[in-house]
């Protein structure tokens, strides 16, 4: 009579090991705030010029990779994108509000506590829009980014011409109040996803960084005029580039995505 043996018993599998919340691309993302506190460190000295270099190099250096290297690198995560999107409101809200402020007070320290405060609430309002019902048309943000607003109105407070024309700060209260309301607008801003962009866009994106970096380097008296000419053409004809009947669809979309908004609970 034999006896069998019982089979060896088998260790239970090791769960796979968790990814990490925080990655490289994530780094970047810090790169973008740091370049938001060196720039409002710049503002309390009073150094408003220094304050702009430092949020364009946070954006350059910072905002502008993240994605790409989320992409890259295939560690993208619910933590990166609102990381980032955390990041993007501290730098493209609450510092170029410090911004308007420090130019503003010494002309009126109530027009420049208001100008201040309309950036962050309609910031804020934008943010917390998405936040509720994330836009879903690839083609084109639903109003301004706030990317766009706050190189508008960074650059056009340290514009050279700030300092030639006469009465230059009464034309920032008309342009940073629309810029403020622009965020909530159904105006499109083409983005670079959807499809393929056409060739002019592309030089168009080349020569804005191309030209803001060697501006910073040969001109750095006439860099802030380069980014705002550069923004307001942006600004102004991104939505050339799409169809007729593409932007019959971005108006649909955008009643859709406002009735959720309304709709959430």
């Amino acid at each position: 009579m034999t006896t069998e043996k019982a089979p060896p018993e088998q260790e239970p599998a090791k769960p796979a090991p968790l990814p990490r919340t925080f990655g490289l691309k994530d780094v970047f993302t810090c790169i973008n705030i740091l370049g938001g506190v060196a720039s409002i460190i710049c503002c309390i000295e009073g150094k408003l010029r220094w304050a702009g270099y430092a949020a364009i190099l946070g954006y350059g250096l910072g905002d502008a990779l993240d994605g790409l290297v989320a992409r890259a690198t295939n560690t993208g995560n619910r933590f990166g994108a609102q990381f980032d999107q955390a990041g993007d409101h501290f730098t493209q809200s609450v510092v170029p509000a410090f911004m308007v402020y420090v130019y503003y007070k010494p002309i009126s320290f109530w027009l420049a506590s208001a100008l201040a405060s309309a950036i962050i609430i309609s910031g804020s309002i934008r943010h917390a829009r998405g936040a509720v019902a994330s836009p879903d048309f690839p083609m084109a943000y639903f109003g301004m980014p706030r990317t766009v607003s706050a190189f508008i109105v960074l650059s056009y407070l340290n514009s050279s011409l700030a300092g030639i024309v006469s009465g230059w700060w009464i034309g920032g209260i008309p342009l940073i109040l629309f810029c403020c309301v622009a965020h909530v607008l159904p105006i499109p801003f083409r983005t670079h996803k959807g499809r393929k962009l056409q060739g002019f866009v592309k030089y168009f994106v080349f020569a804005f960084f191309a030209s803001t970096a060697l501006a910073m380097i040969v001109a750095p008296a006439f860099t802030f005029d380069v980014t705002l000419f550069w923004f307001v053409i942006y600004s102004v004809l991104s939505w050339r580039e799409m169809s007729n009947e593409e932007l019959r669809e971005f108006f649909r979309r955008f009643r859709e995505w406002s009735n959720e908004v309304r709709a959430a609970r």
